[in-house]
């Protein structure tokens, strides 16, 4: 008679508690500001310090980061420019779900593929 055996089983199972995983929380760094030329992604922005580098289509080294979506959306028209960006930098994991982190609604997939991202609340075009 194993279906006796099989229902306690079950039984047991469904009454263990479940235990759920907490997301590590990601490392960030002071508020700072960065500056460099931008390159827009999708959801993300790509920040290339060097002018030269930039201007001849060579993205890397670069550091990807995001703004609240609501002024992500707005980042494309500083395609090209000089800016100045002020957030925080979190260490990258490659450990994330989906391979991207979500900042304030925004997603960053790293196209960098840099050590850190920037979390970005603010950006200012550089005259």
């Amino acid at each position: 008679m194993k279906t006796p055996l099989l229902i306690a089983a079950a039984a047991m199972i469904l009454s263990a508690p479940a235990v759920a995983e907490t997301p590590a929380q990601p490392t960030l760094s002071e508020p700072t500001t960065f500056e460099g030329w931008i390159r827009v992604s999708g959801e993300e922005f790509q920040l290339i310090t060097n002018e030269n580098r930039y201007r001849t289509g060579l993205s890397r080294p670069c550091v990807s980061g995001a703004l609240p979506r609501n002024i992500q959306r707005t980042v494309g028209e500083y395609a090209g420019q000089k800016v100045r960006i002020t957030g925080m930098t979190m260490e990258w994991s490659d450990d994330l779900p989906g391979d991207r982190y979500t900042w304030e609604g925004s997603n960053i997939r790293n196209e960098c593929e840099s050590e850190v991202v920037i979390l970005a609340t603010e950006i200012d075009a550089i005259a």
